[in-house]
This record gives C-alpha cells, structure tokens and sequence, in this order.
C-alpha cells in the first residue's frame, strides 16, 4: 500500500487532500497524514479533514512505502523543500486529477501536481515538483523548469520556455517562444509579449519590469 503524505499543512494542503480523494486508487493507495514545520496547521483542517499531522518534515523517518506530494506554493521554498527530501531518499508522488487533460505526448516530472480542469499539451516538458493550478493550461511544446508554479488560469502558449521556480500569477498569459528566466515572477493579469529576464518581476498588460 502506497503511503500518500502531504508536505505542508496550510490552505493550499487542503486542497492537495480534495484532489487527492478524487484520484486515490483505494486498492493500493492511502492519505496517510502530513507534515509541517510549523506544526500549527490552518484550523479549518482539523475540523474537516481527518488525517493526522506527522511531525515536522525534518524530523520524519521515512518508511519504505511513504510517497510524497507538496503543498508549497512558493517555488523556491517547495524546491528546497523537495531537494531536501530527495537527498534523504525519498520518492514522490504525482497527482493528476481525474478532470485535468495531458496529453499523451507531454511529459510531466516527479512530484508535480496538475489541479482540476488543467491542460498540459502535446510535446511539453513539465519538471520536477510543477504545480499547475486549475484551469491553468500549457501550451504545446512548451518547456516549464523544476519547480515552477502556474496559478489559477495561466495560458501558456506554444513553445513557452520557463526557467527554475518561476512564479505565474492568476490569469497571466505569456505569448508564444517567449522564454522567462530563473526565479521570475509574472504579476496576476500580466500578458508577456517579450523575453523576461532571471529573477525579474513584470506585471500589467503588456507586462512591464518592475
């Protein structure tokens, strides 16, 4: 049996556990907890999802059928977080929710997470530990880096490139080829008509450096 665990304990987690029920294979998977450095969970979880908090991550001793799922959602704290994991051993589970459309040919890393009514299409590469939120979509060919985060609405389009942790806000739009480096930040709304450079946030449309 497969042991599902949450890494993170706040409002996106709760999340993860809805989709998580939706897609579980209950003959050879379980949602056996999660985990928080924190340890103070947001309080809704405990009042309405029944799944014990295991400790912080740190100090987990991993068991040979424990998977995990991040629900981080700032790139580079989820992949540090994952690095982190996966230097002590550890595998990852990845989650496609059962309304989300991938397309046969796309190719999607550990660890990453596709929310409900997502597309990912044809020929893209998605890395490791991704999380496209709902109603986001990839385009054909694009290319997105380790980490990345595509919030609610994205429309990636054709041949898209994103570096390492990028962060693409609520309904930004970046038009075909274009390229976003390393650690960037696309603003909520932004449409991205040219090259973003690394670690640049650009907001509005057309988007602009700020």
């Amino acid at each position: 049996m497969k042991n599902i665990i949450i890494v993170g304990a706040g409002r996106f987690a709760r999340e993860l556990l809805c989709w998580l029920e939706d897609s579980l294979d209950p003959a050879s998977e379980r949602i056996a907890g999660l985990l928080d450095d924190t340890l103070a969970p947001a309080p809704m979880l405990e009042d309405e999802y029944r799944y014990p908090l295991l400790g912080a991550i740190a100090a987990y001793s991993l068991g040979p059928d424990d998977v995990f799922v991040l629900a981080v959602g700032a790139p580079a704290a989820r992949l540090a977080i994952a690095e982190g994991l996966a230097a002590r051993g550890a595998r990852f589970h990845t989650l496609i929710h059962p309304s989300a459309i991938v397309a046969r040919t796309a190719r999607l890393g550990r660890g990453a997470v596709v929310c409900p009514f997502a597309l990912v299409s044809a020929g893209s590469r998605v890395g490791d530990f991704v999380t496209i939120n709902s109603y986001a979509s990839v385009g054909h060919d694009a290319v997105l880096g380790n980490g990345c985060t595509l919030s609610s609405h994205v429309d990636l389009t054709g041949a898209v490139q994103l570096g390492v942790a990028v962060m693409v806000g609520s309904g930004a739009s970046v038009l075909p080829r274009v390229q976003v480096g390393d650690g960037a930040t696309v603003g909520a709304g932004a449409v991205v008509m040219r090259r973003v450079a690394a670690g640049a946030t650009v907001y509005a449309p057309p988007a602009k450096t700020l």
